[in-house]
């Protein structure tokens, strides 16, 4: 292990900070591997690993979407199997099969594929979630999708999720931005995000908001709109949350109400 942390910065891999700063974080992860760490830190990918692991082992390494995938080759095994033990075929040279696999040092493993196929095996360094890929181009997605269409269909709980509308609401159209004050949940962004404020209630307490994120029942947020005042920022809070054609619809309720944004909001839609 040491050679190899030698030779991770000797050869231009990280930097000798970057691997103390590893090896730190590593201790407090415990059982956690240094490589593992470094891809978590940011300082290599996870190709970068498995680069450097072939480059190691002296083993070449490939990418399998590089390589047309053939389906005879791909019917050698079920789809189980190729993802239980993540390797892809890649393509056959006379007695030979040339695999993509994350753990070409598993001497036993090729065995196993040797006795199965009566071909000698050539294994060559992937990483998991190129192969992952190659795996989902020849068989499609996992049948966890499946079963997600199957609770989807026939679950009840789905029927009574609460809309939460305190009273009617009135359409409108206006760009909101908003951002998250709740201390329980942090976001990868601190700035204003971006959403549609598609409706209001007559009252003015509540309104719908268009956006990309997902926010659960109870969270804080501060609210503005740019067209009426880009420096007024109105504390809410998130009612419900449900999707919809790949937006997240927010029901909003106002923790303090303006009566001049009601009448803005209300004739800028006229």
């Amino acid at each position: 292990m040491k050679e190899l942390e030698k030779r991770l910065v000797k050869e231009g891999w990280v930097t000798s900070a970057q691997l103390i700063k590893a090896k730190e974080e590593q201790k407090k992860k415990k059982k956690k591997s240094l490589f593992s760490v470094l891809v978590t830190l940011g300082y290599l990918s996870e190709e970068d690993i498995y680069l450097f692991f072939a480059q190691s082992a002296q083993i070449p390494f490939v990418r399998p979407g590089d390589y047309l995938s053939d389906e005879e080759l791909f019917n050698l095994f079920s789809e189980d199997f190729y993802r239980e033990h993540l390797f892809v075929p890649l393509f056959r040279i006379g007695n030979t099969l040339y695999i993509g696999t994350a753990n070409p040092l598993d001497t036993e493993f090729m065995d196993t594929l040797r006795k199965h196929t009566n071909l000698d095996i050539f294994p060559l360094f992937a990483s998991p979630s190129s192969i992952l890929e190659a795996i989902n181009r020849v068989f499609g997605p996992e049948k966890v999708y499946l079963q997600l269409e199957e609770l989807v269909s026939f679950s009840p709980s789905l029927s009574i999720l609460p809309l939460g509308r305190e009273s009617e609401r009135i359409v409108i159209n206006t760009p909101v931005e908003f951002k998250v004050i709740d201390k329980r949940i942090t976001l990868a962004s601190s700035q204003y995000l971006k959403g549609t404020a598609l409706n209001i209630s007559q009252s003015g307490k509540g309104v719908g908001i268009r956006t990309f994120l997902f926010l659960p029942s109870g969270a804080k947020i501060l609210l503005k709109f740019p067209s009426f005042d880009p420096n007024c920022e109105l504390e809410a809070e998130i009612t419900h949350c449900r999707m919809e054609q790949g937006y997240y619809f927010l029901g909003v309720k106002f923790l303090q109400t303006r009566k001049d944004l009601l009448r803005y909001l209300l004739e800028e839609k006229k």
